[in-house]
């Protein structure tokens, strides 16, 4: 996991949950560059603008904290009941409370969004990697 700041919000990248969808750098190419190093640009939007992109990050590989919140997110009491969409030839994307068990009985992942690999090609299963692309 790793995070990038800007004192108003902490982003966090996740890269074992990514499916490379590109949506965050349609959304905000200023911010999001996999050509430059770091990827990530705090100063290229305004935390709005940042966070509205993140909120439309599929699989959760990009969430973010506002830095002067007092709960972390989720602490809140609030349930979201899970909900399972089907991509068209890609993956299920998971959104809400679910938790991800593997195989040996720990957690992958406490709770969504995610997104599980239908293809079989993924080299991170059961997470997807953006394989069934090619």
């Amino acid at each position: 996991m790793k995070q990038y700041t800007n004192g108003e919000i902490t982003v966090y990248w996740d890269p074992e949950k990514c499916i490379h969808s590109a949506e965050c750098v349609k959304c905000l190419p200023g911010v999001f560059d996999a050509d430059k190093s770091p990827w990530i640009n705090m100063e290229g939007a305004s935390s709005e603008e940042i966070t509205n992109a993140i909120d439309r990050c599929p699989s959760g590989a990009l969430s973010y904290k506002k830095n002067d919140e007092l709960q972390a997110a989720g602490d809140s009491g609030q349930t979201t009941p899970a909900q399972i969409r089907v991509v068209k030839d890609g993956p299920l994307l998971v959104k809400g409370r679910c938790a991800l068990i593997g195989e040996d009985g720990d957690a992958i992942a406490e709770e969504g969004p995610f997104a599980l690999c239908r293809c079989g090609r993924s080299k991170n299963k059961p997470l997807c990697d953006g394989s069934h692309k090619s």
